[in-house]
């Protein structure tokens, strides 16, 4: 009889830290993926090799069209040198003014580089406050909105 219950406890004992490691698992399973969602920018734009690689989602075509547009004329009208990995994607933070944000394309300079989330942004640039930076904040602050922070950053 003892042993039948040692048995018992025993199987029970099992069950319950097999369960534990299902559950620690399935919980384990989604940080991962909800940190990743938090750290992915919502929009990235970079000026690199002579060219503008837009990234990341735009809430519709017309905004997707005109950011396009805007890095073909800072480029002197060279649209393969634009590389457009820009997804339409309707939960995407939105775009106040594209227009300033096109704007904000053309006035770009080699290496910035803008990460925009849906509360903040960080352009980094060679020279943090000189006159196209801060040209290039306010450009930000228009193409955004008023809910969302700009940071200006220096390169390393």
């Amino acid at each position: 009889m003892t042993k039948r219950i040692s048995i018992l406890l025993a199987a029970i004992a099992g069950l319950a830290i097999l369960a534990m490691g299902i559950a620690w698992r399935v919980g384990a399973a989604g940080e991962p993926q909800a940190s990743a969602a938090e750290s992915a920018s919502s929009l990235e734009i970079r000026w690199h090799g002579g060219g503008i690689v837009l990234q990341g989602t735009v809430q519709d075509a017309a905004t997707q069209q005109v950011l396009a547009q805007g890095a073909a004329a800072r480029l002197g009208g060279e649209s393969e040198q634009v590389t457009d990995w820009l997804d339409i994607t309707p939960a995407a933070p939105p775009v106040a003014d594209a227009a300033a944000l096109a704007r904000f394309i053309q006035l770009g300079q080699e290496g910035w580089h803008l990460q925009r989330r849906p509360t903040e942004g960080w352009l980094a640039v060679q020279s943090p406050t000189d006159q196209r930076s801060m040209e290039a904040k306010a450009l930000l602050q228009a193409a955004f909105g008023p809910g969302v922070a700009i940071r200006i950053v220096q390169l390393p």
